[in-house]
């Protein structure tokens, strides 16, 4: 299941994934994004991992994903990701100097770390 919805009165993306996500849930997902974007341009991202079930993101939108995030890597200033998963720990931390957006990792317990970080980042 996933749930992303743009916080009140910011340009912050919430997105929490727990277990696998169905096809419509991402492009839900993916509309959420679109749609915040057109808003304001440039956004940051809160994306919350728990327990996830496998494949997480449905083959069948596999390459949707990928695409809409190089075709918005600009438009993406900051992302926290909060997760315990060791193995997101090692994937954030080598792919996170080659992105755009500037990105931080935090446990499941500094959640609300996060959410200050994104709304103080500039």
């Amino acid at each position: 299941m996933i749930e992303t919805y743009v916080v009140p009165g910011t340009n912050i993306v919430s997105m929490s994934v727990e277990g696998s996500i169905s096809a419509p849930e991402f492009d839900n997902a993916l509309a959420v994004f679109k749609q915040a974007i057109d808003e304001h341009g440039s956004i940051r991202v809160l994306e919350r991992i728990g327990a996830l079930g496998m494949p997480p993101v449905p083959w069948s939108r596999f390459w949707a994903d990928i695409r809409f995030g190089f075709a918005h890597l600009g438009d993406i200033s900051h992302v926290a990701v909060v997760s315990d998963h060791r193995w997101i720990s090692a994937w954030v931390g080598m792919l996170g100097p080659l992105l755009k957006p500037e990105v931080q990792m935090f446990s499941l317990e500094e959640e609300d770390k996060a959410r200050k970080w994104l709304e103080t980042a500039t």
